[in-house]
């Protein structure tokens, strides 16, 4: 009797965790909320169902002023965690915030909305999981106070390169004063220009847009950023092009150090006397002018009229298009083709809006395919089971559209007729 209160008491304490953990989860990590500005820390999400998810969840993208916010390379992996005893397969995701300057910033509040399949059944079941604010601190470091502008860097170098002589040039010369800035430990984005950004007296700059180039190994972000200026000469110039400098804090000395480049000294002599001028030639002026006056007018009357009706023409042509089925069912080959399941569910459902219904037993397969699918990516099932599903969605696809491409009839299935005609004879 005893054994049996003990058994029925123990069921009775499951049965309750049970219970109350058939919900999904959020945990939320964030381990540090300080950092020098251009230094990134880390948040991460990671949702918790019991069952599986058939489609990926829809993260918050906490975009905050002053604050970068960025994905690294694989921020979504799949993930389980044992609950109750029972494993729970998730999602997690990863967040790299970045205070742009110094100050307190605080990340707003979001949700994280989650589809998964009930314990019980084929429902699916949505939810949403509320992420708390954070709060995000960029310091500068003891003795980088008086830096404008900031930078910090594990390695930072300055490297000039001068294409074309600077010194005997004549009018009309020119040379090009190139710096790159090259840097490790953090973006550079948040780089500033560093180039003069004027001549002087009988020189002048044509600066050209910087190029910054971007990469990440292991989570390490670095790059480059080049700067380029033209300098042409327009009169005589005795003189040097400014140096350089360019501080900035190392982060593995934690001292703050100093990047140069030299000056440029540039000379170059009088420009040179145009010859006397010729008589100007009045009929050829004339002609040219008349010329000049019916090309304008032509070039008027096809922007008045011709341009609006050519882009009336594509414009409607581009509409038809984009409104096709057979745009529609392209956008779901891509998709599959690529096995991105968050773009093939909706464009499987644009395409099924603009054909008819297929047969009873492709439509049935088709939903099944996709519940495949979901199961194979955020359950427990393997690669494979993945590729398989995929392949046979495309191949159900491909059936439905041949089922339906000739048809013009609606999306209801034929029904028999209201009176059939009997072949029984009295």
């Amino acid at each position: 009797m005893r054994w049996c209160v003990v058994f029925f008491l123990w069921l009775a304490s499951v049965t309750a965790v049970w219970a109350q953990d058939v919900e999904p989860k959020l945990e939320v990590t964030f381990e540090e909320s300080e950092t020098v500005p251009g230094q990134p820390l880390t948040l991460r999400l990671t949702v918790l169902v019991p069952t599986f998810m058939p489609d990926p969840p829809v993260w918050p993208d906490f975009e905050t002023p002053n604050l970068m916010v960025r994905l690294p390379s694989k921020a979504s992996s799949p993930t389980s965690k044992s609950i109750g005893g029972e494993t729970w397969s998730g999602i997690s995701r990863r967040y790299q915030i970045t205070p742009v300057v110094p100050g307190t910033f605080e990340i707003p509040a979001g949700d994280v909305k989650v589809r998964y399949r009930a314990l019980e059944g084929s429902d699916v079941l949505e939810a949403t999981l509320p992420v708390p604010a954070q709060t995000v601190t960029g310091v500068v470091p003891e003795g980088a106070e008086g830096m404008d502008p900031f930078i910090a860097a594990e390695t930072l170098t300055l490297t000039q390169t001068v294409e074309g002589d600077t010194t005997g040039l004549g009018a009309g010369a020119s040379f090009t004063r190139v710096l790159e800035v090259k840097i490790e430990g953090v973006s550079p984005m948040f780089l500033s220009p560093v180039m003069p950004e004027e001549g002087f007296a009988g020189l002048r700059a044509y600066p050209e847009s910087p190029v910054a180039e971007e990469t990440e190994n292991r989570g390490v972000v670095s790059g480059s950023r080049v700067e380029k200026t033209v300098y042409v000469v327009e009169g005589g110039v005795e003189g040097a092009l400014p140096e350089v400098r360019l501080q900035w804090f190392n982060l593995k000395t934690g001292k703050v150090e100093e990047a140069t480049a030299a000056a440029i000294d540039v000379q170059a002599d009088a420009p040179v006397l145009a010859p006397n001028a010729q008589p100007l030639n009045v009929d050829k002026i004339v002609r040219w002018g008349a010329a000049l006056v019916a090309l304008l007018l032509v070039v008027w009357a096809f922007v008045r009229w011709g341009l609006p009706l050519l882009h009336q023409s594509w414009d409607g042509a581009q509409a038809r298009r984009l409104q096709s089925a057979e745009y529609a069912y392209s956008l779901l080959k891509q998709a599959t083709q690529k096995r991105d399941l968050s773009a093939a569910k909706p464009a499987y459902l644009r395409w099924s809006q603009k054909v008819p219904l297929a047969r009873h037993e492709t439509e049935i397969d088709i939903e099944d395919a996709f519940l495949q699918i979901g199961a194979a990516r955020f359950g427990n099932g393997s690669a494979t089971e993945e590729a398989q599903a995929w392949r046979h969605l495309k191949t159900l696809c491909h059936r439905k559209h041949r089922e339906t491409r000739y048809r013009r009839d609606t999306k209801t299935p034929d029904l028999p007729p209201l009176n059939p005609v009997s072949t029984h004879q009295n």
